[in-house]
């Protein structure tokens, strides 16, 4: 955990901050499944011609650099895939993942294979391994193994922004598992080094900060995700956001209880939930100000739009209006993004 992060406060430092695109995290799970530790990089398999380069080569451009600006990621898996077999013959046997993007920042697509491993014949896996493939002018290369560097059961989420982003699940074998933790990976030019440290809690607040410095930069289309109940995922039904913001009050008063609660220390209210609240003495609207957080929250399955998901935590955020109305939102950590549950008016006095 940063040094630079004080525990308790619901301040965070900018550089702990999560974008609201993402803050995916790496945790690992279970060693190294019997295959005594680091693996010397395979030797790298013919992508193009020795004198291609990201500008002209299909499979390893990425970014815009020529007219291939999509593209084919077909080969560029293939090709990760006779690697890591040559290394691991039965990898593909439980299941298999693929992430593809510029993790070392060279402008060409790296390879990041997330599977599962488990004892022979059986039926699911119980642990993870994590393997990183980098494009070099001669092909993709596999980089030792450094499954261990992972504290949990790793569920990959992405490349973005030179990051390799992960969550950390409390166990590989469970159907629908906890999220223990958030972070993200960097290459530092001989291994990936942990970046980013999330708690869920940590996160809730991220997220809270991330969406009112959005708020006031005017970058509504960065929230619209959010106002759903849950990720919309691929689903053409998914519901659509919720106006809550186009009420410039509500807009202003959100803004206004997230910077105010910045600068408060979180209480603990018991095991699980945590509490913050100011009431300022001059505001347009005299009144608590107040988030709480609950880390088990009862029902921690969504059903929402055909999907199940896990909900890792809740945080409920609260404001006055005038007349001594309040207004409160309910939002719901899955997969590391905050999505509104509910929002509406309440009485103060109850």
């Amino acid at each position: 955990m940063s040094p630079a992060f004080q525990a308790g406060s619901f301040a965070l430092p900018a550089a702990r901050a999560a974008s609201l695109a993402a803050l995916l995290a790496l945790a690992g799970c279970g060693g190294d499944g019997g295959k005594g530790g680091a693996v010397e990089p395979a030797a790298p398999v013919k992508t193009a011609d020795a004198s291609a380069s990201p500008a002209t080569d299909p499979a390893l451009n990425w970014g815009g650099t020529s007219p291939h600006d999509t593209p084919p990621l077909a080969p560029l898996i293939e090709q990760a895939d006779a690697i890591v077999r040559k290394t691991d013959p039965g990898f593909d046997r439980f299941y298999v993942d693929h992430f593809v993007g510029d993790l070392d920042r060279d402008g060409r697509n790296d390879v990041v294979i997330e599977y599962g491993i488990g004892e022979e014949g059986a039926m699911r896996h119980v642990a993870k391994r994590v393997r990183l493939l980098l494009a070099r002018k001669d092909g993709l290369q596999l980089q030792p193994d450094q499954t261990d560097l992972f504290a949990d059961c790793p569920q990959v989420r992405g490349i973005r922004d030179g990051r390799l982003w992960v969550d950390g699940l409390e166990a590989c074998m469970l159907p629908f598992p906890k999220t223990l933790g958030y972070y993200a990976f960097e290459w530092d030019g001989k291994a990936l080094r942990r970046v980013v440290e999330q708690s869920p809690e940590e996160r809730v607040i991220a997220q809270l900060q991330a969406m009112r410095e959005a708020l006031q930069a005017g970058r509504d289309s960065d929230l619209a995700a959010h106002l759903r109940p849950a990720p919309a995922a691929a689903d053409k039904n998914a519901a659509e956001p919720e106006a809550v913001f186009a009420d410039a009050q509500r807009r202003r008063a959100f803004i206004d209880t997230v910077g105010m609660l910045s600068h408060v220390q979180l209480s603990r209210i018991d095991e699980h939930r945590r509490f913050a609240s100011v009431t300022p003495r001059a505001a347009a609207a005299p009144g608590e100000r107040a988030l709480q957080i609950d880390l088990a929250p009862d029902g921690a399955m969504a059903e929402v739009a055909g999907g199940s998901y896990v909900i890792d935590a809740t945080a409920m955020l609260q404001w006055p209006e005038s007349g001594g109305v309040g207004y409160h939102m309910n939002f719901r950590l899955i997969e590391g993004e905050l999505y509104l549950a509910d929002h509406e008016e309440h009485d103060m006095g109850e």
